[in-house]
């Protein structure tokens, strides 16, 4: 008998495949931009926050990957630290502690080093497939789902932060976001609701490396809500919704934090509100009256207008408000101003539409209509959750614009959805000619992205460029921190000004006063007071408030330093060859310096910043009166470079000072400092007259001597930013990075000083 061999042919998928290379070269092209910053310069954590989320996961890693098992981070906020888990960030720092434990016990600290840096090309290349993904299976137009997915790989608002090693926490919210829409999008319209599952564990992944959950949870509840005014509810809808809640509620619930189902209502509890509403309005559809059904829509939203309103009074009642601040400050951008720390953090005041168009492009405008044709075509809970995410964190980005890089993988979802319509219109008509237009546009303007991404991955990470906006390499900082590191003792306390705390406390491994957040209010209010006022009252503070006190004091317990950080210049003329020192950098740098500086540090901070803190007049601290007055009369003088003069001496603000400042804490570090440098005498700022510089000499008076009793320079960090010409001579800028110790009166403690990486 002869045997029949059934031979089966493997069906290839043409597209499916074209997909994948598709995705892949632009997942390839996101990487490569975003790893630029590692061939040109040393591969460093990068930007502020992202070290502290470093520290943490290298906590977690010394207990063996349990988040449970963490100590208090005793270097926080001292004398008293704090348990890391209340930032609700732990998720981030446990993940890169969870990919390093294999490496650890043979690496150690470098183990967590290196995951943290390379874990942003997984960002990478994760968040272009979740955009590809989530609008592939809204739309069912991979056009639309490979203009998502460009948009994501060549964004250069995700270029900002997203560099190696940045660690950014709401980038990575915003890609299982997206991912739990593809999940849910995959459960509800192949009638499967058990891919509401691995969408709740995109949720769970979500809140512990972002801990937005109140902005996942109100933004999902009010999309449940349009689907039932849009009568677009089902049991699918609802089955599913009920898995992904019930998922991300149990696993949030091991989380050691309070975004958990068991650990608090406010996740878990709420998603689960969220499908009982759905399967109310089924249940209410179906039994209801025909006459009662039709306006059961007006009925539930009334209800709950009425539950909300309700539940508003009764937590203002008892004095607490139902939305975190963070979020109030959005829904009512008033409010931020009644907070002065909010004030001073850029992060936290609204952009203008043209910053906005710079960190999105061209998805900007096209999310827009994403938007509309969900509205009115793709009214499925998916495409509503997203309609709802893009509307808030579009306004949400305009208030405060640190939520920038979660906001763009948002937009550039909704821009491919938009382009997916359009497209599908015209070729439905056979009209080719709109689309190819439209995509041809699209692509010139994501190739100008592309230019401008490449360009931002060639600054340094900010501790390497010692946070300057110049696109160069400065080990001030470096320097500094390596010198707390290895020549303070491990008890010893540093002060300085708040957005410097996690550099200190992570690198170099000391406790410090105020970190870079908002935890501790107080302590950076009595920072900026110290900074402020003169050294007696700092000295006081430390006293009354730390008991902590002088070296070489009786009472004398842990070590005390203070760190100042600022642009400082040194002018030589050519004629006489004397140095006189200027404490800032050239306001119209890299010009021909004329003798006025401005600040890139902390004498600017101080004279915007710390009086807003501090709740001082700025004016007690700086001459604007002066400053004005000057300007109106260079542009009455009809001379031909009185314009350009005008806008050199407004940027010389922060300089303008008042005895006050003069006899303050920051102004006496800076000129202390150089002045023990012998290299030359320290210039009065605005004290020259502009006769004098149009005749072309420079000839400030000078500060006199400067001889704390309290602070004495221990470190002093100098490093070159670049040389420019000068009136009558040659001018170098160096950022100067100062380390004093609190001490006795007359204690005598030679500086060291590093002058680009020798010591002199």
């Amino acid at each position: 008998m002869q045997s029949t061999k059934t031979v089966q042919r493997v069906k290839f998928d043409k597209f499916k495949i074209l997909d994948t290379l598709m995705v892949t070269g632009l997942v390839l092209v996101s990487i490569a931009i975003r790893i630029i910053s590692a061939t040109a310069f040393p591969q460093s954590v990068n930007e502020f926050d992202p070290w502290y989320l470093f520290y943490n996961a290298l906590l977690i890693a010394q207990q063996g990957g349990n988040w449970y098992a963490v100590p208090p981070d005793v270097h926080a906020w001292f004398p008293w630290g704090y348990f890391i888990e209340l930032g609700n960030t732990i998720g981030l720092p446990w993940l890169v502690a969870l990919f390093s434990m294999p490496f650890y016990s043979q690496f150690g600290a470098n183990a967590v080093y290196t995951v943290a840096i390379v874990s942003d090309i997984v960002l990478d290349a994760i968040g272009v497939v979740a955009a590809f993904l989530a609008v592939d299976a809204i739309t069912e137009n991979r056009v639309g789902a490979y203009v998502a997915a460009a948009a994501v790989a060549v964004s250069p608002s995700l270029t900002y932060k997203n560099l190696l090693g940045g660690l950014p926490k709401t980038s990575w919210g915003a890609t299982f976001v997206l991912l739990a829409i593809y999940f849910m999008t995959l459960a509800i319209k192949r009638k499967k609701p058990i891919y509401g599952i691995p969408a709740g564990v995109m949720i769970f992944l979500a809140n512990i490396t972002w801990g937005g959950y109140t902005y996942i949870d109100l933004s999902l509840a009010l999309a449940a809500f349009l689907l039932v005014l849009l009568n677009k509810n089902d049991e699918i809808t609802a089955k599913s919704l009920t898995l992904l809640a019930v998922t991300s509620g149990f696993l949030t619930s091991f989380a050691p934090n309070n975004i958990g189902f068991l650990s608090g209502a406010a996740h878990g509890l709420s998603l689960l509100i969220i499908p009982l509403f759905l399967y109310l309005e089924l249940y209410l559809r179906r039994t209801l009256p025909r006459e009662i059904t039709d306006s059961k829509n007006i009925i539930i939203g009334a209800f709950i207008v009425f539950i909300i309103s309700l539940g508003i009074l009764g937590l203002a009642a008892i004095g607490k408000s139902p939305i975190p601040s963070r979020y109030y400050a959005i829904v009512n951008p008033f409010y931020q101003f009644s907070v002065p720390i909010d004030r001073t953090v850029a992060e936290y005041i609204p952009q203008p539409i043209t910053a906005m168009i710079q960190d999105f492009g061209i998805s900007l405008f096209l999310s827009i209509l994403g938007i509309y044709f969900i509205l009115v075509k793709r009214q499925e809970l998916p495409g509503l959750w997203l309609l709802v995410l893009g509307a808030a964190s579009i306004y949400g980005t305009s208030e405060q614009p640190y939520l920038f890089n979660y906001t763009a993988y948002i937009v550039a979802a909704l821009a491919g959805v938009g382009v997916s319509e359009i497209v599908s219109k015209f070729m439905e008509k056979k009209i080719r000619l709109v689309p190819i237009l439209m995509l041809a546009i699209v692509g010139v303007s994501l190739l100008a992205d592309a230019g401008i991404a490449i360009e931002v991955s060639y600054e340094p990470p900010s501790l390497l460029n010692a946070a300057t906006p110049y696109l160069i390499v400065n080990y001030a900082w470096v320097s500094a921190l390596d010198w707390i590191n290895h020549n303070t003792p491990n008890n010893a306390f540093i002060l300085s000004w708040w957005d410097y705390g996690y550099w200190i406390e992570t690198v170099g491994n000391r406790s410090v006063i105020d970190e870079n957040n908002t935890l501790n209010g107080t302590q950076i209010k009595l920072m900026a007071e110290m900074f402020l006022n003169n050294e007696t009252f700092a000295a006081n503070v430390l006293e009354k408030d730390f008991h902590l006190y002088p070296y070489g004091s009786p009472n004398y317990t842990y070590p005390v330093y203070i760190v100042a950080y600022d642009a400082v210049t040194l002018y030589v003329n050519s004629s006489s060859g004397i140095g006189i020192w200027f404490i800032g950098y050239p306001s119209n740098f890299p010009g021909t310096f004329i003798g006025y500086t401005t600040s890139l540090g902390d004498i600017a901070k101080a004279m915007g910043a710390m009086t807003t803190i501090a709740g001082y007049p700025i004016n007690e601290y700086a001459n604007i009166s002066y400053i004005n007055s000057t300007i109106f009369s260079l542009e009455t003088s009809g001379l031909p470079q009185a314009a350009q003069l005008a806008q050199i001496i407004a940027n010389s603000e922060p300089m303008a000072w008042t005895p006050k400042a003069y006899n303050s804490l920051i102004v006496n570090m800076f000129v202390e400092g150089l002045q023990s440098l012998n290299q030359g005498p320290v210039a009065a700022p605005f004290s020259f007259s502009l006769n004098s510089i149009l005749s072309g000499q420079i000839n400030p008076y000078f500060v006199p001597r400067v001889n704390m009793l309290y602070f004495k320079p221990v470190y002093i960090a100098l490093y070159p930013v670049g040389t420019v010409p000068a009136i009558g001579g040659v001018a170098e800028v160096f950022i100067a990075v100062l380390i004093y110790q609190f001490v006795e009166p007359y204690v005598i403690i030679p500086p060291t000083v590093v002058v680009n990486g020798t010591q002199s």
